[in-house]
């Protein structure tokens, strides 16, 4: 872990995406989950947030 300012945003916003999208609750909790993961590998607050097709390569590679 590096830096933990933007993990509950980053999960917030991926969750409520996902979740505006259609996805079901389990999904759209794995997807913030993984992306808010990414994001505290990463110094800073915004710029560590993860695009969205980061976010589905992560998925994949699990």
């Amino acid at each position: 872990m590096v830096d933990t300012t933007a993990a509950g945003d980053t999960f917030t916003g991926y969750f409520l995406t996902t979740l505006t999208e259609g996805m079901e609750i389990g999904e759209c909790m794995r997807r913030a989950s993984r992306a808010a993961s990414i994001s505290v590998s990463r110094a800073g607050a915004a710029v560590s947030i993860p695009g969205r097709q980061e976010v589905e390569k992560a998925l994949e590679d699990i």
